[in-house]
């Protein structure tokens, strides 16, 4: 395949940062952001990412349409990009880059199948290729075409091909996540804890005599959270979900969702990427959160 037209749907925090890259090795990048926010709008111009309005237009000569979204959102996505294949030839290549359960990931590709569509698997591991150093995250991808991806790597994204089975690449990104954004939602509610009993300067001396490096997660875990919380959310449910159909238990990170969702009513659920005045530091997240409860 030829890879002329990427779309990217939403340029956010990371898919913005994705375009920039890609824009920036010579791709035409688009974006259907009719509807969308301002924030939105903006980091898709800062990306070089051409908005074309309405979702039907991501159908015009768009060779691949990367879906980069909260979870809870991705699986309608997909649905409203098989209804509208109804009313179009064209026929690009579907790329769910979202943190979904495997079996989300295959109702995707049964639906995409069923309208004509290609689809592949992925999973995003790591944060933005943000400028100047453009360090790429992982994209994790399977399917049966994933290995015409590759080929984007020269843009210095670092597209990782699992094979051709749908769930492999989300299979990968939830056992991932369920340790990192786990670990973060239990240091959430273990600093708040030390907070409220006003032991969090003793609770942190221990971390750094006895836990070092669990310090330095919690350090750099917690300030970053904040702005992706809402999006956390259905993360955790998802992640509930690939345990629970494994025959694992759900329950615990039923619990990590509902952390995450008391970050995101709180105070610090209004923070953004781009303009941080909360919880820029680990015991200020634990302030925030123990004033708001």
């Amino acid at each position: 395949m030829t890879i002329n037209t990427i779309a990217i749907q939403s340029p956010g925090d990371m898919g913005h940062e994705i375009g920039r890259v890609l824009v920036n090795a010579g791709y035409k990048v688009v974006s259907a952001l009719e509807g969308r926010s301002k924030r939105t709008r903006a980091l898709a111009k800062n990306g070089g990412i051409i908005d074309v309005g309405k979702l039907e237009n991501l159908y015009d000569d768009v060779d691949i349409i990367f879906s980069i979204m909260r979870p809870d959102e991705a699986l309608n996505f997909i649905k409203n990009m098989c209804d509208l294949a109804n009313f179009h030839k064209a026929r690009p290549l579907l790329v769910d880059l979202n943190a979904v359960a495997p079996s989300t990931a295959l109702k995707a590709e049964k639906l995409s199948s069923a309208a004509g569509l290609d689809f592949l698997d992925g999973g995003i591991i790591g944060e933005p290729p943000r400028a100047p150093k453009n360090n790429s995250p992982r994209l994790y991808i399977s399917g049966t075409r994933s290995n015409e991806l590759i080929t984007l790597n020269q843009s210095g994204l670092d597209f990782r091909d699992l094979g051709s089975n749908i769930g492999s690449a989300s299979g990968i990104k939830m056992a991932y996540a369920a340790l990192t954004k786990g670990l973060t939602a239990i240091a959430i509610n273990s600093m708040v804890t030390a907070k409220i009993h006003n032991v969090q300067n003793e609770f942190l001396a221990e971390l750094k005599f006895s836990q070092e490096s669990l310090l330095g997660h919690l350090e750099r875990g917690l300030p970053s959270m904040c702005p992706k919380a809402y999006r956390w959310v259905g993360e955790m449910e998802e992640i509930s979900k690939t345990h629970k159909e494994l025959g694992l238990p759900k329950n615990l990170f039923e619990g990590a969702a509902d952390i995450y969702r008391l970050v995101e009513t709180s105070p610090l659920g209004k923070e953004v990427v781009e303009d941080r005045k909360l919880g820029t530091s680990a015991k200020n997240v634990a302030d925030v959160l123990a004033d708001f409860l």
